[in-house]
């Protein structure tokens, strides 16, 4: 419960509105009580005696006290909507700025399927337990102790068939509660994994299509979704149950209760003397029979709240676990928050994603001058984007010093060191909007002008100016809309218009033509001429020009650091390189 407490104590900021619910619910109980006592005066008295102003004035009585119940249950199912929608609103906006704050470390803890089931279907279930509390948890428990007091009241004689009915049935309830609760969790679970295949799926739609794995993610789907049917079908089979066996000892109640009534009837106990006519009181068991079937309902109620709380309160613990989640990447108190000019040094830096898995990079040095154009080249998995992503410091080195400007990354206050950097990463991000939101988010202050500026170096103006709408065409979610080179140019254009002192292309041109990329090159190289670039390619022609060329060998180690004619006597790794694509001895001719 621990964990459902501490997400909904928003509500108690709506002091009112919670006030209005409660009370309400209050009210909507004790007027739906009081309708099957007044059948006892219409069955029991105005009836027998034929008294018809007894019998109007009654009904006009139920009439008004039914309405009045109408009245209270719309205004509460009102103040449950409200204030379950708000705290769920709240939290969700709690959660995704948490997600923000996270650190790729962090978000590589958790698969981002959970993270997507945290902000909708954990909050949906915290959300409805909310509403739950309102329209049915504050409602159980009114009916049920209003209902014992009003059988009571009714007749104590029939009041004694509950000694055996409350006991049976808070036995079948802990019963399938305790076997059902422990499910709910592997459920959540469950979930996660079919919104990790969904999720990888969406957003890679033509890589498994192009190479025709739909057969196989379909088969990898199944496995996930057969999982989660299979428990799911558990858990729910088990709370199935309830209903049933609540209904069978109802029953029994019942013809218990016609048993009992009979005799009581018989012996004279519920009788009552019209016009010196002995009159059984049917009535009262009719009343009865009303507050029975309340008190059943109010426990079968009370075990659907029991079964909501355990659902709401594993995701209520999941969304703490992210909330509480302990960042490992803080701005230090006293951060740096002074201008960035592009120095680097790489200072012995060496990192891995796990601390007890493999190195990625090892004892990486070397030391880049503000300006300077330099290449990083290396075969696949050498480990270029994970030095990259190091920079703006994504992730935090695991041993070494990574300096900007004679300052470790760690010291920068985080918002001064990335609004410094520009990165288009390998794979391109689109967002859904249109070209002046997505290039605007690479600073959100951006005029139109600049916006038309990036674009030009970018040579993304090149097919916006083709649309009917410009720069305000619309972008359809991860830019199913635009070629892979159109991405590519569109967020190179978004990190252009951050005007960066440090330019990072993680392989960000490979869709372009040799002419095209030629050209954005040149771009960049005449308005950043103060910034530091660093290229990723596997292209030499990319980078041959480059003031200095980074190559890492197959293992995360440093082969060679220098200009193009130095690395083709230095670096072994780089003369293979540029022999696969000029041939042995062959000659650049760019």
């Amino acid at each position: 419960m621990k964990n459902i407490v501490r997400l909904t104590r928003g509500i108690w900021e709506h002091k009112l509105v919670v006030f209005m619910g409660f009370f309400t619910m209050f009210i909507n109980v004790l007027f739906e009580l009081i309708i099957p006592y007044q059948m006892t005066t219409i069955v029991d008295e105005a009836l027998p005696s034929g008294d018809m102003r007894l019998l109007r004035n009654t009904a006009i009585i139920m009439l008004l006290v039914a309405f009045g119940a109408l009245i209270a249950s719309l205004i509460n199912n009102y103040c449950a909507q409200w204030i379950s929608q708000t705290v769920s609103a709240r939290m969700r906006n709690k959660l995704f700025t948490k997600i923000q704050s996270l650190s790729m470390k962090n978000i590589d803890e958790f698969r981002t399927g959970r993270l997507i089931t945290n902000c909708t279907n954990d909050v949906t279930q915290v959300r409805m337990f909310i509403m739950m509390l309102f329209r049915i948890i504050s409602r159980a428990p009114l009916m049920l102790i209003g209902g014992l007091i009003m059988a009571i009241y009714t007749s104590k004689e029939l009041a004694n068939i509950f000694w055996f009915l409350l006991p049976l049935l808070l036995v079948i309830l802990i019963i399938i509660i305790n076997k059902a609760f422990p499910l709910f969790e592997k459920v959540q679970k469950k979930l996660d994994g079919v919104n990790t295949v969904v999720h990888e799926n969406v957003n890679s739609p033509r890589v498994v299509k192009s190479f025709v794995n739909m057969e196989f993610e379909e088969k990898r789907f199944n496995v996930e979704n057969d999982g989660y049917r299979e428990i799911a079908t558990k858990a729910n089979r088990i709370f199935a149950t309830l209903f049933p066996a609540i209904m069978i000892v109802t029953n029994i109640g019942f013809a218990g209760i016609m048993f009992l009534g009979a005799k009581l009837i018989e012996n004279g106990t519920l009788v009552s003397i019209i016009d010196g006519v002995q009159v059984p009181n049917a009535g009262v068991i009719i009343a009865f029979f009303s507050y029975t079937m309340n008190i059943m309902f109010a426990l079968i109620m009370a075990a659907m709240v029991m079964v909501f709380l355990s659902r709401a309160e594993v995701s209520a613990k999941r969304i703490n676990e992210v909330l509480d989640a302990k960042v490992d990447l803080l701005n230090p108190e006293d951060s740096v928050q002074s201008d960035i000019k592009g120095n680097i040094i790489f200072d012995n830096v060496s990192f891995g994603y796990s601390n007890e898995g493999n190195q990625v990079l090892n004892n990486i040095s070397f030391k880049i001058t503000a300006g300077e154009k330099v290449g990083i080249i290396g075969s696949t998995g050498s480990g270029k984007s994970t030095l990259v992503n190091l920079i703006p410091r994504l992730y935090d080195v695991t041993k070494g010093k990574l300096l900007i400007d004679g300052v470790s990354v760690s010291n920068y206050d985080i918002e001064t060191l990335r609004n410094s950097i520009g990165l288009v990463t390998q794979k391109p991000h689109v967002f859904s909007g249109n070209f002046i939101t997505n290039i605007r988010q690479g600073r959100e202050t951006s005029s139109l002008g600049d916006i038309k500026e990036a674009s030009k170096i970018a040579l993304a103006e090149e097919y916006i100016l083709d649309k009917d709408d410009k720069y305000e065409e619309a972008v359809n979610q991860g830019g199913s809309n635009l070629s892979g080179g159109q991405k590519q140019r569109l967020s190179l254009a978004r990190a252009l218009v951050r005007k960066p002192k440090i330019l990072i292309l993680d392989d960000s041109t490979s869709a372009l033509d040799a002419n095209s990329e030629q050209t954005v090159m040149e771009g960049i190289e005449d308005n950043f001429s103060d910034s530091t670039v660093l290229i990723i390619s596997q292209k030499v022609s990319t980078i041959i020009d480059a003031d200095k060329i980074i190559v890492l060998d197959n293992y995360g180690n440093l082969d060679g650091f220098g200009d193009h004619y130095t690395l083709l006597k230095t670096s072994k790794v780089y003369k293979e390189i540029y022999d696969s694509q000029y041939g042995i001895g062959g000659v650049y001719n760019g």
